[in-house]
């Protein structure tokens, strides 16, 4: 029988027309300067903080302001912590990459959701996992937030691959940095359906020698998943 927590997330394509999860409580708190509230606007905007999962235990997520630049889970409270300031990292370094390349708003701002959708389904990861008793890490919070992404926003996976791969090579980009952690969250998001994502291989955001075994990667971590 497969775990509860794969039964979820493969389910979720039939859900995706229900109501907002009534597991999830958003709040955004003031910002503190200019900058801040920029960010705040951009965090609603982006819609990067909804989804449809039925979590199986109430979560609370809060964008506010903070010291550090850091997306966080904490279990004990089961609170979601989404700070502006990373919001803001994220925003002036993909315009700053979409600048250089001469790309229009259009493309920078499907960058920036999609990048800020990213930071909540990771983190969504790591509450997931842990209320269903998986083995805590960063490498398993990206497997579940391929997962959850997949199925609760289709339209952003692509767009995905291409913010993290942007992002990956800027250190302190809370889990968006890292060239070896984008190309295995590009495979497994190519994997999926090699087909319907092509764009991600065609792209180069997961490297042309992996992209032939990505489907497997892909059903190897679902297989993983479901085994614990």
């Amino acid at each position: 029988m497969p775990h509860p927590l794969l039964a979820l997330v493969l389910s979720l394509t039939s859900t995706l027309g229900a109501a907002p999860s009534p597991g999830l409580a958003v709040k955004y708190e003031p910002a503190g300067s200019p900058r801040a509230e920029q960010a705040k606007k951009l965090l609603e905007d982006s819609g990067a903080l909804k989804t449809k999962i039925k979590l199986p235990k109430p979560v609370k997520v809060v964008a506010r302001d903070c010291d550090d630049a850091k997306a966080t889970w904490d279990g004990a409270e089961r609170r979601i912590t989404i700070c502006y300031s990373l919001v803001d990292k994220v925003h002036r370094t993909l315009t700053g990459i979409s600048q250089t390349e001469e790309a229009d708003a259009r493309t920078t701002t499907r960058r920036i959701d999609a990048a800020l959708t990213v930071l909540f389904h990771h983190q969504l990861g790591h509450a997931l996992g842990a209320m269903n008793g998986l083995p805590d890490g960063e490498g398993q919070a990206d497997q579940l937030a391929a997962l959850t992404l997949l199925s609760d926003a289709p339209k952003r996976v692509v767009a995905a691959a291409e913010a993290r791969h942007l992002l990956a090579g800027h250190a302190g980009i809370d889990h968006l940095s890292g060239v070896e952690e984008s190309a295995t969250f590009a495979c497994l998001l190519y994997g999926a359906d090699p087909a319907k994502y092509g764009r991600i291989a065609q792209g180069g955001w997961v490297p042309a020698e992996r992209a032939p075994n990505c489907a497997d990667e892909y059903n190897r971590v679902k297989s993983a998943i479901g085994s614990m």
